[in-house]
């Protein structure tokens, strides 16, 4: 409610504060004619700053009835008051609307370039224009000389508007109490004890005429820049300009030294302080947002912190150089080995020799590619002695200059991804009831057989089995006997072919085994083996027993034909085998 208030009225509250800042420089003119001072004009900015653009409006109205009102009742009278409000308001206004073109209305002191032109529209175009309207004023009204009344108001606004603008803007934004609310109790004794440092030597300065000691207030207020940022340096400055302005107006401080009228030391004085102001605010300004980031980095740092100290991944910082220089405390937990333990050890020992150069070319690409996330798949040992399967997706660490001084990876467990992955492969090329390879694979590993024996080498063979009668296994003893059927010779065939060798459901009771680099007199040796083992099995299935043969073809693969061809050849071969009377094999013509 209060803060609407203030909003609704706030062209009344200006006009107050206004008038009595214009009032108090008109008081303090003592020889006439234009203030060397005008701690109305800042005030004015600082309300503009500090306030939202539809507010401005009424803020220029409040302050030109307040300048209107300071000139009619102490001033160069009501005739002088309207163009004297416009030489005030308007160099306002002028330097509010600098502001918004030179980019410079937040921030202002936040680095050289924004310093300039801070100077520029404050210190030099704004108070230039209402110079020139208000020397014109008072030649017109009153006969006095153009150029030192123009001086006097430049001088006078320019210094006034440099040094309090941003000391007023911080007092009208709230930031000086908000970081007063905001701060520790100790950071408050702190505080206290320096600003009254501050003071006490200011006095001392500046109510002695003896010795210039000018240098010598600079020293707490950068001690309290340093130690409270730019509030700190704000209030410090307030000190140095009431102890200061209060000494120097009557007649006392290190100013006498240069002698002249009052107007001299005053305008002495503002520039010794617009020095002060505009060494110390650059310099808290940069410490402020120092305090910032570094407080957001502590933030950022913290939050790092709890992930990877409680994240079941690893964090992995590694140097150029392939040592570890950071491991996250889930690394014990995998190979039982702490962080400490692993300090500057090189990374490479971690991975399973088998897959160190695929880490490797990683790791150097990540180092080239500094935008890049390098992803490699590598499997090593954990704590019980087994080998898991880990991705790590890397990235380069770029220093402040630019260069590389490392990488950090994040390391998950894939292990379990990996069994799944090849479970399923394992389901793509096997068949499931038999646990023999499918009909996919076997087509695949005779096409590679072919393209053998097109080059001219040694290709070898395909038989094709068909278990006789097994039509009527499943009407006599049911499917679950016919299955059983299937298993068994899945089995003994298993049993009975070598390890290159590859043995395969083709479909139905037909089966098909292909061997690579084998003459046919071999294959026909180890199908007859097959043959006879199967022969002399008896199955038992409940009470029945259930005796199976089977019928074989067999074919060379020559390279002159297509796997069709090959497989046809064998299909023909196992066709003659079962008319031949089955439970026989029979070579392809």
């Amino acid at each position: 409610m209060a803060t609407g208030t203030f909003t609704r009225r706030i062209w009344l509250v200006t006009a107050l504060v206004y008038f009595l800042l214009a009032s108090l420089a008109i008081f303090l003119n003592w020889q006439g004619g234009l203030s060397a001072v005008a701690p109305a004009t800042p005030f004015l900015l600082a309300m503009l700053i500090a306030r939202p653009r539809r507010d401005w409006r009424p803020i220029l109205i409040g302050a030109a009835i307040g300048s209107m009102a300071a000139t009619t009742l102490f001033g160069f009278g009501a005739a002088a008051a309207v163009p004297m409000a416009i030489a005030k308001v308007g160099e306002v206004g002028m330097a509010a609307w600098l502001f918004r073109r030179l980019r410079v209305r937040r921030g202002y002191f936040g680095s050289l370039a924004r310093i300039g032109r801070f100077v520029a529209a404050v210190g030099i175009i704004a108070p230039a224009l209402g110079a020139t309207i208000a020397a014109s004023v008072v030649v017109l009204r009153f006969g006095l000389p153009f150029g030192p009344q123009w001086r006097l108001w430049f001088i006078g606004h320019s210094l006034s508007m440099i040094t309090l603008t941003p000391i007023l803007s911080l007092l009208l934004s709230g930031v000086i109490g908000r970081h007063w609310r905001a701060a520790p109790r100790q950071l408050r004794i702190e505080a206290a004890v320096l600003l009254t440092t501050t003071a006490v030597v200011t006095a001392v300065v500046f109510f002695q005429n003896a010795w210039p000691l000018l240098f010598l207030p600079v020293l707490p207020v950068m001690l309290t820049t340093f130690r409270l940022g730019l509030p700190g340096a704000a209030v410090a400055a307030i000190i140095l300009a009431l102890v200061g302005g209060y000494a120097t107006a009557h007649g006392y401080g290190p100013t006498s030294f240069i002698g002249g009228d009052v107007h001299e030391r005053m305008a002495f004085f503002q520039f010794y302080f617009a020095c002060a102001v505009l060494t110390t605010f650059p310099v808290g300004a940069d410490l402020s947002r120092r305090q910032a980031l570094y407080r957001r980095l502590r933030e950022s740092e913290a939050r790092y912190r709890l992930l990877a100290d409680h994240s079941t991944d690893i964090v992995l910082g590694i140097d150029t150089g392939g040592r570890v220089t950071y491991l996250s405390p889930s690394i014990e937990q995998i190979v039982g080995r702490s962080p400490a333990q692993l300090h500057g050890s090189r990374a490479l020992e971690l991975v399973h020799p088998v897959d160190r150069d695929l880490v490797l070319i990683a790791h150097r690409d990540a180092l080239r590619d500094v935008a890049g996330t390098q992803i490699v798949e590598y499997r090593a040992r954990v704590s019980n002695g087994a080998l898991r399967w880990f991705e790590s997706h890397t990235r380069a660490v770029q220093g402040d200059d630019g260069r590389v001084s490392g990488t950090v990876s994040m390391i998950r467990d894939v292990s379990h991804r990996k069994a799944r992955e090849a479970e399923l492969s394992r389901a793509a090329s096997t068949d499931p009831l038999t646990g023999l390879a499918n009909r996919r694979v076997f087509d695949a590993a005779l096409a590679e057989r072919i393209a053998v024996a097109a080059d001219g080498g040694i290709a070898g063979c395909v038989a094709v089995f068909d278990i006789d009668h097994f039509k009527a296994v499943n009407d006599r003893h049911g499917h679950d006997a016919g299955d059983h059927a299937l298993q068994a010779f899945a089995r003994i065939a298993r049993g009975v072919m070598r390890d290159g060798d590859v043995v395969a459901r083709l479909g139905g009771e037909e089966f098909g085994v292909l061997f690579p680099g084998t003459g046919i007199e071999q294959a026909h040796c180890l199908c007859e083996r097959l043959r006879a083992t199967l022969a002399a099995t008896r199955l038992r299935h409940g009470p029945a027993t259930v005796e199976l043969t089977v019928s074989a073809g067999i074919a060379a693969i020559d390279g002159t034909g297509s796997a069709a061809m090959v497989l046809r050849a064998a299909d023909q071969a196992l066709y003659a085998a079962k008319a031949g009377g089955r439970d026989r094999l029979r070579l392809a013509a």
